[in-house]
């Protein structure tokens, strides 16, 4: 069988999937044992059948992700019970961090998408385009730990809003055409249903 002909080694595949699993909120790092046993059972089939088989670097991969993953893992779990909120509240900033990174991103290309079209779009119709404004995981309405919600008429305003889907954790963010991003002044408070013009729903601050 000539090198053109090799088959690309599924569980190669899952591996580097499984390993790319990790990066999830809470219960990704436990897909990290099944990336570093599926990433060792690949190398070790496509060594015995080179002539075959291919994926080696799908594998690597994945065995790398799920090292680390295991290594992180560990580490939690020796950290003193004083460290661990610590470490959680670090996650739970750069959680928010990356949400309201996300609706400045949201607010931006809907200011762009009326530009050139006369009218403000919904989350799909950001995501739906080609090339899109968004990603597609954003377009889709859950990212790094939030649920995103956009709400317009289409003519005159939006509103777009992120809430945490784990409880107890961060606070709720929302931002409109007006361009102000505001997060709630408690964490477990609702998205706003309403457009409230300029400046930050009752219950939200100017997020600096």
């Amino acid at each position: 069988m000539s090198k053109t002909e090799k088959k690309t080694l599924g569980i190669a595949i899952a591996s580097l999937i499984f390993g790319c699993l990790i990066f999830m909120q809470t219960i990704g790092i436990i897909f990290s044992p099944v990336a570093l046993i599926l990433g060792i059972i690949s190398i070790i089939k496509i060594s015995k059948n080179k002539n075959n088989l291919q994926g080696k670097g799908f594998a690597i991969a994945g065995i790398s992700l799920g090292s680390f993953g295991i290594i992180a893992l560990l580490i939690v779990a020796l950290l003193p019970p004083t460290a661990k909120p610590k470490l959680i509240k670090a996650q739970n900033l750069s959680q928010e961090s990356a949400a309201s990174a996300a609706l400045w991103t949201i607010a931006a290309t809907e200011l762009e998408y009326k530009l050139n079209t006369s009218n403000y779009a919904t989350l799909l119709e950001l995501g739906g385009t080609t090339p899109p404004y968004i990603d597609l995981t954003l377009a889709q309405g859950t990212k790094q730990g939030y649920k995103f919600t956009l709400t317009t008429d289409k003519k005159t305003y939006f509103y777009a809003t992120a809430v945490p889907e784990a409880p107890n954790t961060n606070n709720t963010l929302y931002v409109n055409n007006d361009g102000v991003l505001c997060r709630s002044d408690n964490v477990n408070t609702p998205a706003p249903t309403t457009y409230v013009g300029k400046g930050c729903p009752s219950g939200f601050s100017e997020r600096e």
